[in-house]
């Protein structure tokens, strides 16, 4: 007699199950595929319709990844192996995982979460076979989890959530601070928004939010934060132009680059568009824009559009799709008044934000990453007349992506002039008030240097 292979139940969007199938996958696509969060999100929510399932498979899917490294953990000591098969298992238990280990303020409550991990599995046909191990192995963790997460705390990896080559790159960076950091990268980003103000001021639109109902404070010249996040489209004149979303720690860069009506900028590596945007709100400016990325240069398009209609004066963009550091491809000869040089970095600043940064990023990343820096802050520089300046930005809170990186270049630049700038803006959980932000801000590095005007 044949055997009867059955046909897994069709899992409806509606369900929890689903959304665990979807975020494990997208955790898949970034560890096992080097995909960013971003990317993996795009790819798994492919054909996904109601708007309820794909806030879910999002908000799983950066749980799992600020959640990893527990998840990993407990996965290899409760099940007694390595590795799962099928691999994807692995991420899927990480996530079951990850959300049965806070048992004071669950997401989900654990009878739940059981039951859908099982559910999940017995919809799944890469994974039917394995419900029983999931079962058991989740309801294993709920009989004794105070021993099992005083186990799983033996291992650094689930003590921080990150790998360990990380944690320890951030406690020989900041041995004052790394703790910190650590703590920042496991937590929420607030909602920041920058204000437009060839629109309204920034203490304007906090009253509007606030009588909207949203309450807000100003924090910068242009900056307002939200206590609670909000739907962009819930944003007074979002659509409109007059706010876009931007860390207070991002907003620096275009204030401390300061562009004058009438100057020629250029905006090298300039996707997502914050910054370019930003700019344009300052002055009414020539600015070129690049990127190496048409796709991403389009993301750059569309943040101008939005704010093009608040832009009144004569300005003039130009986007360019290139490679900052190649000159013959993109430059017409013509010297910049200033320059925003937002060179490419790990992200260890912005990890918050981006959860998928340190499992995608090798240690021989950094220094790889400098070179990449280097070359194009060197470039850069013959495109700048005298008495010009370069700002040096990197969301970054490695040595090497920040003063190691300035030192280097003032010294291989007689010409170059150290200016006022904050240098490293440390990433914190309450505010960093020492460094005038009563809000936390994600990580950055500035640098300001002004060509000498007898070069």
């Amino acid at each position: 007699m044949k055997p009867v292979h059955s046909t897994p139940p069709k899992l409806t969007e509606a369900s929890l199950a689903f959304a665990l199938l979807k975020a494990a996958a997208v955790m898949t696509r970034v560890l096992r595929e080097g995909r960013s969060l971003d990317q993996a999100l795009a790819a798994e929510t492919k054909g996904v319709k109601t708007p309820q399932a794909l806030g879910a498979i999002q908000d799983l899917a950066y749980f799992g990844m600020r959640n990893l490294g527990r998840g990993q953990v407990l996965t290899r000591l409760i099940s007694g192996k390595a590795l799962l098969n099928p691999e994807p298992l692995n991420e899927l238990m990480a996530l079951g995982f990850g959300l049965l280990w806070d048992d004071k303020n669950p997401k989900y409550p654990a009878h739940t979460v059981v039951d859908q991990m099982v559910y999940a599995c017995t919809g799944s046909e890469q994974f039917a076979r394995a419900k029983g191990l999931a079962n058991a192995c989740l309801r294993n963790f709920l009989r004794d989890s105070n021993t099992w997460r005083t186990k799983a705390f033996e291992d650094p990896l689930a003590q921080h959530n990150l790998p360990v080559w990380w944690i320890e790159k951030l406690k020989a960076s900041h041995p004052q601070h790394w703790e910190t950091m650590v703590a920042q990268a496991q937590s929420h980003p607030p909602l920041v928004v920058r204000v437009n103000t060839r629109s309204i001021s920034a203490p304007a639109y906090a009253e509007q939010l606030n009588a909207a109902g949203m309450e807000a404070r100003v924090i910068g010249q242009q900056a307002v934060l939200l206590a609670k996040p909000v739907p962009v489209s819930a944003l007074p004149g979002f659509d409109l132009g007059q706010v876009s979303v931007q860390d207070s720690a991002a907003q620096l860069a275009s204030q401390l680059l300061n562009p004058q009506n009438g100057q020629r900028i250029l905006d090298a590596c300039a996707a997502p568009g914050g910054k370019t945007g930003h700019l344009l709100e300052l002055a009414d400016i020539e600015l070129v824009a690049l990127d190496s990325s048409p796709q991403r240069l389009g993301r750059v398009e569309d943040n101008i559009r939005r704010i093009a209609p608040t832009l009144n004066g004569q300005w003039d963009l130009r986007l360019k799709v290139a490679q900052a550091e190649l000159l013959d491809t993109w430059w017409d000869g013509v010297p910049f008044d200033g320059i925003l040089a937002d060179v490419p970095c790990t992200g260890s600043g912005v990890v918050r934000r981006h959860p998928d940064i340190p499992w995608l990023r090798r240690p021989d990343d950094i220094a790889k990453l400098s070179q990449i820096q280097h070359k194009i802050l060197n470039a850069l520089w013959s495109t700048l007349k005298p008495g010009g300046t370069l700002l040096l930005v990197t969301c970054s809170i490695f040595p090497e992506e920040g003063p190691l990186l300035a030192n280097a270049f003032l010294d291989n630049h007689p010409d170059a002039l150290a200016q006022t700038a904050p240098g490293w803006v440390l990433p914190a959980v309450q505010g960093n008030p020492e460094q005038g932000f009563d809000a936390s801000p994600d990580g950055f590095f500035y640098a300001k240097f002004e060509k000498s005007p007898s070069s």
